[in-house]
């Protein structure tokens, strides 16, 4: 395996990485806005109801799962097969940790955010109608939760794997 096929993949982590912060930049400078601010606090952010998930869930985990979870993970297969001298075990595996990490973290976000606001503005005009909407919370958010623990898993699997099962880098071996 030719260590610029790995480069190309792995610059899909970076890239990721950098527009998940400028997504999670842009959520916190609208969050702080005072009349965004205002609505937030009333309908629960960041202690309980519907404002929790968009503050503090939907805004953390863009910034740290999407910027620096996949950005070390990027990291961690970029150096990996420089501290231990073996190549990465699959490269299949590196894609499948990229798109379920990703898939899972965006979707993750835009559950959060459709659901905080959804349920906010029900909140202050039919609060009894909650219930109906949010027992559909639970399971996209099992979906959305399953899917980033593809992702991770298959990262976990990897790194061991080539530990301790993928060949030397070097050609004279």
């Amino acid at each position: 395996m030719s260590t610029d096929i790995l480069h190309r993949h792995l610059l899909k982590f970076l890239l990721v990485s950098v527009f998940s912060f400028f997504i999670g930049t842009i959520h916190g400078m609208f969050q702080v806005m005072p009349p965004i601010r205002a609505w937030l606090d009333s309908i629960g952010s960041p202690y309980g109801g519907p404002g929790h998930m968009i503050d503090p869930l939907a805004h953390a985990h863009m910034n740290l799962v999407g910027g620096v979870v996949l950005l070390a993970m990027g990291v961690t297969f970029y150096l990996l097969p420089i501290f231990t001298g073996k190549r990465i075990y699959s490269i299949k595996l590196v894609m499948h940790t990229f798109w379920w990490v990703t898939i899972g973290v965006y979707s993750f976000y835009i559950i959060q955010m459709v659901f905080g606001i959804w349920e906010g503005l029900l909140l202050h005009a039919n609060p009894q109608d909650i219930p109906s909407i949010h027992r559909f919370y639970g399971p996209v958010m099992a979906i959305s939760g399953t899917t980033m623990a593809v992702g991770f898993c298959t990262y976990l699997a990897n790194v061991i794997l080539t530990i301790t099962n993928s060949p030397s880098n070097d050609t004279n071996s």
